[in-house]
């Protein structure tokens, strides 16, 4: 049947709307990345927030015979989360319901929460979920399920499969059901009698079938999430129960997720960990066994590969590098809820393997300070490892597991086929409790001769794994594509019946994520694989794993850094291909959305696990887009930055009577004649705040210390908004709190010509960026005398941007000396007031100096709200002025998180401010006036 991909998206458009619906070539490619090492490109992708919306894409799909595929965060490693037809995303800002039970032992989540967000809101209440993937501060629940991840601690008591109580599912018919509510179920029934049966009749034959059902149990002792969790057929007989289950692992195969209620588990108060040290790893995996006791919770493993790997990286402890060679790590923790406890814990532990002989004494610690270091080693294994590999390489991390007495000389199996197929820089580590490998590899798939030799390589993996071992081909990451191939050898013919009959049951016509988990090519592993072209080093360190989208400002507008970099590589896919047209029409369709809208807040960076910055490389392609007459008034703002700067302030206030006269729209259509003129001119808002000053500081007195000051950009040009409650600019509430608190205050006479580059920087202009920064930076030297009077910056950029520059003095900024230096001194005397909203942007972030505004709000204020999920404003400078739907996108929900009671917001940068300000509907300013206000 041939799909006219046409008609279907016009007939999703009359249903969804422009906004959640798209077939733009470029978009459609970069939505298509998630974390595997497969690119499919849809025809068409959604973007769903709500049930209706999820309804009436299935509706057209059954219609027409689409393929639709699920997608939630993307984090997943296997290539279930792509497909052809239509990819359905989780929207940005629907299926997010958190809800916890009165009595805590249940929360349902909506499929688009992410884990530790889940994690958040049960912590005051010593609960967590079971499942606890790495990806947990990234996976989106429904993906969680889907995959029934798992980590170092559940194993396979408290993953999904044992944790889930209920779930909202909707099935490829349309049918919605909700497996915790009788009436749902009763209504299901009536429709669906026939699916009902068919399972029962399933697991009836399945529990009849002795040989087959203590293969199912067998398989599942161990971490196992290669098929289908067919072992809901031996573990009920209700078929709501069965459907509950079936669906845990399921990968969007067999229904869409909605809501999961799970049992809560108990999040231990007391934690100690070890790290023992081994001569082999052969002793190591002995000493497993020993310790899979309750007292223990978990035991992570290295091998001698893992262990050269971190060896001499920053962070690691320096002794790994006189280790014996083959030596190999246990990384051991245990939990309790008291400390008595505890210490008889660690105690047990360190008695269960006093036989086996360590390269050092076992010792526990309870110190946080310490015990993060061990950790430190565990999950720096795997960034250091894609960050350090050769260019135009992949990152591909697959999971096995082992009866516990196979570990040891599965490990020497597995290190074996490394160096047989040629990947000797393959290292082993994992959850040792659950008999868990994970393994990493770092192929290249630039030739077929490259890709025969994976292809060969995971055929021994599988006769290794599945006919030695009897072992799980896939433990925790999901069968997707990677191993679909391998299910029937892995589970045998019966078995593998069975799993089909389900998808047959659930999705007769196939539309449902098709060719995952189940798939009768024998070579679907090795094909559809996603280049990996040698771009640029920002791009290449890039391993696609997603971690970025949680925290970028424009996720929801367009782009994330990982959306960015993969069309970049397509581009210059096209062009070492020869196809240079395709490649130019690319890079020009796509130049809005990796170009121009990126924040370059650098947030991306923190949430990397190979530390790549967006931002740097974003900076560094605007610069060959800066055109001669551009060129030319950068040069000329940086030459005559005192004029500009006075001249922008005075045009505030210009703007802003103008404004006062004529009304919004005769202002605004002022504004967009004279964007016709340059782009230089702004966007009208009616926040748009009046004029900044340059304050001027009072006569010194003798015997107070002096500190110089030095207003940042942003303070001495936007100065009040009209919704803000003091019309002081920000400068002269700085001298008047810096004088109150006993300083006497000096300002550079040339304030308005210095600035520390980011204007410029932001456009990729680099050289008047840095020679403006030098110029500060000197100014500020010789104005401190060297150093010797502290330096003061009162915007969080300006100070951040400043530092990179490795000055000659120290520089401070404002928020760290309120902190330090004021906060201590004036505490007695603040009157706090009840409620303000805080917001910890980019900069904050960057510095690690969220926990000092908050301790200056919390001084100043009883109540201090912080709205979930935003994380950068993006306003980026002044780019908010210039292409604010980046500003709008990224606080599209602000206003609806900040209680009606609360009147007043707080940050350290003005740009940002005025951003929040429009958007949230209250006054944001700057700490120092909170500070100075309370404290008058």
């Amino acid at each position: 049947m041939t799909i006219n991909y046409q008609t279907v998206m016009d007939e999703l458009l009359v249903k969804l709307g422009k906004d959640a619906v798209s077939n733009d070539p470029v978009r459609r490619f970069a939505w298509s990345t998630d974390a595997s090492y497969f690119r499919i490109v849809p025809e068409i992708v959604v973007h769903a927030d709500d049930v209706e919306q999820v309804k009436a894409t299935l509706e057209i799909a059954n219609k027409h015979q689409v393929p639709v595929t699920y997608r939630a965060a993307g984090t997943s490693l296997s290539g279930q989360a792509i497909g052809e037809g239509i990819l359905l995303i989780l929207g940005h800002d629907g299926f997010r319901k958190i809800e916890i039970t009165e009595d805590s032992q249940k929360i349902t989540l909506g499929s688009a929460v992410i884990g530790s967000d889940a994690n958040a809101a049960l912590k005051p209440l010593n609960k967590k979920i079971g499942p606890d993937p790495a990806t947990l501060t990234s996976a989106k629940i429904g993906g969680i399920v889907a995959n029934n991840a798992s980590g170092m601690c559940c194993g396979t008591a408290q993953n999904s499969y044992q944790t889930i109580a209920s779930a909202k599912l909707i099935f490829a018919d349309g049918t919605e059901l909700d497996t915790g509510c009788d009436q749902s179920k009763a209504a299901f029934k009536a429709t669906h009698g026939e699916l009902l049966q068919s399972l029962m009749d399933l697991a009836e034959m399945t529990q009849n079938n002795p040989t087959l059902a203590a293969r199912i149990k067998k398989k599942f002792s161990i971490k196992n999430t290669t098929g289908y969790s067919i072992n809901a057929l031996i573990d009920y007989s209700d078929p709501f129960d069965i459907i509950n289950h079936l669906i845990v692992g399921s990968e969007g195969t067999l229904a869409f997720v909605n809501e999961v209620t799970y049992h809560t588990v108990e999040e231990a108060k007391f934690k100690a960990s070890a790290m023992a040290v081994f001569f082999s790893m052969e002793d190591a995996a002995s000493a497993v066994p020993p310790l899979n006791i309750d007292a223990v919770a978990a035991v992570e493993l290295l091998d001698w590969a893992s262990i050269k790997a971190v060896t001499g990286k920053p962070g690691m402890p320096e002794w790994l590098s006189h280790l014996p060679e083959g030596s190999a790590i246990l990384l051991i923790e245990c939990r309790a809820n008291d400390s008595e406890t505890l210490a008889q814990y660690t105690e047990t532990v360190t008695a269960k393997i006093a036989h086996i002989k360590t390269e050092r004494p076992i010792t526990f610690s309870a110190d946080p300070a310490v015990f993060s270091k061990y950790w430190a080693m565990r999950s720096g294994l795997f960034p250091i490892i894609g960050g350090a590999r050769p260019k135009g390489t992949s990152v591909i991390i697959e999971d096995v597991a082992f009866e516990l007495p196979h570990l040891a000389q599965a490990a020497a199996d597995l290190t074996a086929l490394f160096h047989k197929h040629g990947y000797p820089e393959g290292v082993i580590y994992g959850h040792a409790l659950a008999g868990n490998f994970h393994f990493i590899i770092t192929p290249t798939f630039a030739s077929d001769a490259d890709i025969k030799r994976f292809h060969a390589f995971m055929e021994d993996v599988a006769e290794m794994v599945i006919n030695k071992y009897d072992g799980s081909m896939k433990a925790e990451h999901g069968t997707g594509r990677a191993v679909a191939p391998f299910v029937e050898m892995e589970w045998g013919a019966d078995a593998y019946t069975l799993m089909k009959q389900i998808k047959h049951i659930f999705d007769p016509t196939t539309l449902l994520n098709p060719g995952v988990l189940l798939n009768d090519d024998a070579e679907v592993h090795v094909k559809n694989i996603k280049p990996c072209p040698v771009v640029d080093d920002f791009v290449d360190r890039c391993i696609e794993c997603g971690f970025c989208e949680k925290t970028c400002p424009t996720s929801a507008l367009n782009f994330s850094p990982r959306q960015r970099i993969a069309t970049l590589r397509e581009i210059e896919r096209l062009e070492q291909s020869g196809e240079k047209e395709a490649a130019e029409a690319m890079r020009v369709s796509s130049k809005y959305d990796v170009i121009d809208t990126c924040a370059a807040c650098q947030l991306c960076t923190i949430a990397c696990p190979v530390d790549n910055s967006m931002g740097n490389l974003v900076r560094k392609l605007r610069t060959p887009h800066i055109t001669t007459t551009e060129q030319k008034v950068l040069d000329f703002q940086a030459n005559h930055f005192g004029l500009v700067n006075q001249a922008i302030s005075t045009g505030f206030d210009a703007l802003g009577v103008i404004h006062k006269i004529t009304g919004d729209g005769v202002t605004n259509s002022i504004m967009n004649v004279g964007r016709m003129i340059t782009k230089e001119v702004p966007y009208w808002n009616p926040d748009f705040p009046k004029g900044g000053k340059v304050a001027k500081p009072s006569a010194h007195i003798p015997g107070q210390q002096t500190v110089l000051y030095f207003p940042a950009c942003g303070g001495r040009t936007f100065g009040p908004t009209p919704k803000d409650p003091n019309k002081v600019t920000l400068p002269e509430v700085v001298v008047t709190l810096l004088e109150r608190a006993g300083y006497n205050v000096i300002t550079p006479d040339n304030t308005r010509e210095l600035c520390c580059g980011q204007l410029w920087e932001s456009k990729g202009d680099f050289k008047n960026a840095d020679a403006k920064r030098d110029e500060l930076i000197d100014t500020l030297s010789e104005l401190s005398e060297n150093g010797k009077v502290p330096v003061l910056v009162d915007a969080l950029s300006c100070t951040y941007r400043t530092l990179t520059g490795n000055p000659k003095v120290a520089i401070t900024d404002l928020v760290e000396f309120m902190h330090d230096n004021i906060l201590p001194n004036i505490k007695p005397s603040i009157t706090k007031k009840s409620s303000v909203t805080l917001h910890q942007g980019c900069s904050a972030r960057k510095m690690k100096l969220e926990p000092k505004l908050q301790a200056i709000a919390d001084a100043c204020s009883e109540k201090v709200v912080l709205p979930d999920g935003i994380a950068c404003c993006g306003y980026a400078g002044e780019k908010g002025l210039y292409k604010p739907e980046i500003n709008a996108s990224a606080l599209r929900n602000i206003k609806k998180l900040i209680p009606a009671e609360t009147k007043e917001g707080y940050y350290a940068n003005r740009t940002c401010e005025v951003g929040l300000t429009q958007h949230s509907g209250i006054s944001y300013r700057h700490l120092a006036y909170l500070l100075e206000e309370c404290t008058r």
